[in-house]
């Protein structure tokens, strides 16, 4: 286990690209600068990643596999402005977002549909849902159609998703485009995030 790069608390988020396909076409589909993004937590071993896998649902990793190949320009780590993870009395606790993924939505299944307050979650959507949980808004849900650009290759791209296995790609976009969805480019403009790394 490599020592992480900056200063690491529960609860900083980190910031990739090519982890999962399904945020990789998010990020290609909107013109993002991120695709996937988890959310850190402490543990014997060393920093662990909490994301959202389409096989697993909300699940975890070590930091080190999360982040395993990346230059030092492939990622970056972020944390909500105003918590204090060393809070008198409470250095030992995972804080409110990496608790909220673990005890409360841990294992939920991932959403197929991108869409919020489902039960079921995608990449950014998780990390979302934990800072609310803790008082804080990323940003606000945005329509998808407002921030996707619609050309052939994204109506290419939409039969190998599993949210339009079904159908037709144009059908599946017309119900697709009124999804409001966050992405890990609107939380990290909510304001609410100080980046960690790179300084």
């Amino acid at each position: 286990m490599a020592e992480a790069a900056w200063d690491w608390h529960p609860g900083d988020l980190v910031f990739r690209n090519g982890w999962l396909p399904a945020d990789d076409w998010l990020k290609e589909a909107t013109g993002g600068t991120w695709a996937s993004v988890g959310i850190l937590r402490s543990s014997s071993g060393g920093p662990r990643v909490i994301y959202v896998s389409p096989e697993r649902g909300v699940t975890e990793d070590m930091l080190d596999d999360f982040i395993a190949g990346l230059g030092p320009d492939e990622y970056e780590a972020y944390r909500l402005t105003g918590l204090d993870p060393n809070a008198p009395g409470r250095q030992v606790e995972q804080g409110p977002l990496p608790s909220y993924a673990l005890f409360e939505v841990y294992g939920a299944p991932f959403d197929t549909d991108l869409t919020l307050g489902n039960g079921r979650f995608y990449g950014a959507e998780l990390a979302f849902e934990a800072a609310q949980s803790a008082g804080s808004r990323l940003g606000e849900p945005v329509r998808l159609g407002d921030l996707a650009e619609v050309d052939a290759g994204l109506l290419a791209s939409l039969p190998g998703l599993p949210y339009c296995a079904a159908g037709p790609p144009e059908a599946c976009w017309q119900a697709m485009r009124e999804r409001q969805v966050v992405t890990p480019d609107s939380l990290i403009a909510s304001g609410m995030l100080t980046r960690m790394y790179p300084e």
